[in-house]
């Protein structure tokens, strides 16, 4: 009886040892949450969801869902941006050089800061039907009744049809660069994108601005570090002068530098206008002064007679 006692309790010793690492290894901080809007849950390993709040830790096989006018921005070590639009639900895994970004449902624009990432790493977004790799670049991802859109604002991936039985990425990738998108419905990936405009790329760019919501200087402190080393990303997808950077990276151009205008003189009036006058509208005319008309009699002169004389015959008048 006590051999068997103790071959159980031995055993169950045993058993929680080896289970005291994978739950370790599963609660890895992955993230740090910097912006949320609206409801957004986070549902840890073996727990019930529960509301995510800014700059609560996003840790490893975490998964986020976003609520109706749900938003929510995720830093991943400091090299990657997840921002999530409402109705979107994401999990988040690593491996060795690989962060994977899985996406069951919504939209998400993922920011790839490449200086940051070491030799060999990569960003990878999943997709129920899809696989594309990250480095250095800004992705929109989006799945809709079973079909995904990816689509690049900056720099080039390759996507990759996913097996719907292993999960893996197989067949040949079809490169996706900069204003250009691809759709896989029905498992079949298109050999080659579509062009998408700029004013298109662009309204897709302002989808994933942070709504502006007051911070308390202490929780802005306290999570100052890591919000810090996420700027650059952050200002490529939203806020302030970052309009004019996602202009010219949605374009495939430099930014514009940034220059100030400075007044060098000042206009000083030099003379006053002269008074106006004005004109009297009231006027004397000269009288005009009627002269009479004076009408003169006129006299008739009575006809002369010429007298007949008989015979007919006419008097012989002289010159």
């Amino acid at each position: 009886m006590k051999t068997t006692t103790m071959t159980r309790a031995l055993g169950m010793l045993l058993a929680l040892t080896i289970s005291i690492p994978a739950v370790a290894a599963s609660q890895e901080r992955v993230g740090v949450a910097t912006t949320v809007v609206g409801p957004v849950t986070i549902t840890h390993v073996a727990t019930s969801p529960a509301p995510l709040n800014f700059k609560d830790d996003v840790l490893l096989n975490d998964r986020v869902t976003t609520g109706d006018k749900g938003f929510a921005r995720v830093l991943l070590g400091g090299k990657a941006i997840v921002t999530a639009r409402e109705r979107s639900t994401i999990t988040i895994t690593e491996a060795p050089g690989v962060s994977t970004i899985d996406l069951t449902s919504g939209r998400i624009a993922v920011a790839v800061d490449k200086s940051k990432m070491r030799p060999g790493e990569v960003v990878e977004i999943r997709t129920p039907n899809a696989i594309s790799g990250v480095r250095g670049t800004i992705v929109v991802a989006e799945v809709l009744n079973g079909i995904s859109t990816i689509t690049v604002l900056r720099g080039l991936v390759d996507v990759y049809r996913r097996d719907p039985a292993t999960g893996n990425a197989i067949g040949p990738a079809t490169p996706v660069g900069v204003r250009e998108s691809v759709t896989v419905r029905a498992n079949v990936l298109p050999p080659r994108p579509q062009i998408i405009s700029v004013d298109t790329a662009r309204n897709l760019s302002n989808d994933f601005v942070a709504p502006v919501r007051p911070v308390s200087p202490a929780n802005t402190n306290s999570v100052a570090q890591e919000v810090a080393r996420a700027t650059d990303l952050i200002d490529s997808l939203s806020g302030g002068t970052s309009a004019a950077k996602v202009d010219t990276s949605v374009a495939g151009g430099a930014p514009a530098p940034t220059s100030t205008l400075t007044p060098t003189s000042t206009l000083t009036p030099t003379s006053t206008l002269p008074t106006i006058t004005t004109i009297p509208t009231t006027s004397t005319l000269p009288t005009l002064t009627t002269t009479p008309v004076v009408t003169s009699p006129i006299q008739v002169t009575p006809p002369t007679t010429v007298p007949i004389l008989p015979n007919n015959t006419l008097l012989n008048i002289k010159r």
